[in-house]
């Protein structure tokens, strides 16, 4: 399974790019994420998820001009708590009750509204070793309740939303993820280590378009450092490519460049 896997991360980009008549958008990005999980009961464990996503100026549906600052402007907002249950410690298995996902829509460079989203997320992590390689296999089925417009001044990040109508939609994801320790056979105590991953987002349902069926793909590459068993902090360069194919001729495709800082701290016991 481990060839198919690593087969599919070299080929995704070039599968996604080969194409033709797309339009594509450039969009600068800075994710924040913190990362803080711990034990409940034997085999449990929980964990929440806090990402803070910035975006420089532009369009979702033409070009506009960018300040040049991937900061600029709010663009998404993610909570994510999961509870994990490790059967085996090659496989682990994961439900997020409820997740919260707050968004602000863009036009010609300038946020139009503000919309929130939960989510429902059962997954399951396939965990394997080649050496010291360590594989990570990430499968994730999303129930997605998206809520209506707001004001753009009306973003909370504790306002559940605006659902007296809301949009149902199914989303499957699968993730590789690649960590390689430097100079050490595992990840311990100061240990600098690489990271490479790709995770591809299908639309599933009968309401999802022939063409929108492949939603997102995400490759990312950078480097972690483990400061000890309960600290680490990841630095990455990660490159979104969003096919949301909804102008009038129905191809155009945003490439967000972000810069990827993530914070994880680990056995914190409540």
């Amino acid at each position: 399974m481990n060839k198919y896997a690593l087969l599919l991360l070299g080929l995704m980009p070039i599968l996604l790019f080969s194409q033709a008549s797309r339009q594509y958008y450039h969009i600068p990005n800075a994710w924040m994420d913190v990362n803080v999980s711990g034990k409940l009961y034997k085999k449990f464990s929980w964990q929440i998820e806090n990402s803070h996503r910035r975006q420089d100026m532009q369009g979702e549906y033409n070009e506009s001009t960018t300040t040049g600052n991937l900061f600029h402007s709010f663009g998404q907002h993610v909570v994510r708590p999961y509870v994990h249950y490790q059967l085996s410690p090659k496989i682990r298995f994961s439900l997020m009750p409820l997740g919260w996902i707050g968004s602000n829509r863009f036009n010609e460079g300038n946020p139009i509204s503000f919309f929130s989203e939960l989510r429902i997320s059962p997954q399951v992590m396939l965990t394997q070793f080649l050496g010291k390689l360590k594989l990570d296999n990430r499968l994730r089925y999303e129930m997605r309740w998206i809520g209506q417009n707001q004001p753009v001044d009306d973003k909370s990040f504790i306002y559940a939303g605006d659902f007296s109508s809301s949009t149902f939609r199914e989303r499957l994801r699968y993730q590789l993820k690649l960590n390689l320790p430097f100079g050490r056979e595992k990840i311990s105590d100061k240990t600098l280590y690489g990271i490479l991953s790709n995770e591809v987002f299908i639309q599933v349902g009968n309401q999802i378009p022939r063409a929108n069926v492949l939603d997102q793909n995400r490759i990312l590459i950078g480097l972690g450092y483990s400061v000890n068993r309960s600290l680490s902090i990841e630095l990455a360069y990660q490159r979104q490519t969003i096919f949301r194919l909804n102008n009038t001729l129905k191809n155009n495709v945003d490439l967000n460049n972000i810069l990827y800082v993530n914070m994880i701290v680990s056995n914190l016991n409540l």
